[in-house]
């Protein structure tokens, strides 16, 4: 008995949200909120209230994209001219020389990234993505002991995610060898500036890796 009151106050749920969705569709096509309520066989007051309760969460979520959005970061401006990639370089092989020759550090925090997802939280942003993946770590995973490839790796993820912030990116998550990051899109949906930062972020990680890596792990 218990069961069946369960499962029908669940189909109840299932069956309003499907009629709110039905509404708000119909309404967002063209069609009047007496029309719906007649096509539907619902009162127009419990019409008009899903609409303007729908309209007031939409407006609720532009408002947090917008201050999401007007918040300064270092991702509103072009940042590949202040970026000094010979210091970034150097600095790149003193701490993967200190993590092959000492102990490897991990000092990367996800609470910028944390602040910014959760401002845009329910609601739909545009963001520009990019993926950062090691290549050839299935071969080094065949030739090099468990621990050294690991010490790679972290030094690898952290070098590519200090790039990232220095561009004014963010770090989503960590798959594997990989890094997803992503750069946050204006209000204006200017897409020029997260563009083109993380283009000339993903060359300076090539620059980072040829020049200043590299040439540690081959030595």
């Amino acid at each position: 008995m218990v069961e069946n009151v369960a499962n029908d106050a669940g189909d109840g749920s299932i069956s309003s949200s499907y009629q709110r969705q039905t509404v708000l569709n119909l309404y967002n096509s063209g069609i009047s909120a007496d029309i719906i309520s007649l096509q539907l066989d619902m009162g127009k007051e419990e019409v008009d209230k899903i609409i303007e309760t729908a309209n007031t969460e939409e407006e609720r979520k532009k408002i947090s994209i917008r201050q999401a959005s007007d918040t300064p970061s270092l991702g509103s401006f072009y940042l590949d001219a202040v970026v000094d990639l010979d210091s970034a370089i150097k600095m790149a092989q003193s701490r993967v020389w200190k993590a092959l020759k000492v102990a490897p550090e991990f000092n990367i925090s996800f609470k910028e990234t944390q602040n910014v997802l959760e401002k845009f939280a329910k609601s739909k942003v545009t963001l520009v993505i990019l993926h950062i993946d090691l290549v050839g770590s299935t071969r080094l995973s065949m030739t090099l002991p468990v621990d050294r490839l690991a010490t790679i790796i972290q030094a690898f993820t952290q070098e590519m995610s200090l790039m990232i912030a220095a561009y004014g990116g963010y770090v989503l998550k960590y798959v594997g060898d990989a890094i997803l990051a992503f750069f946050v899109v204006g209000d204006n949906y200017d897409l020029y500036l997260p563009c083109i930062n993380a283009v000339y972020c993903a060359r300076s990680m090539i620059k980072v890796m040829r020049q200043g890596i590299n040439p540690i792990l081959n030595q």
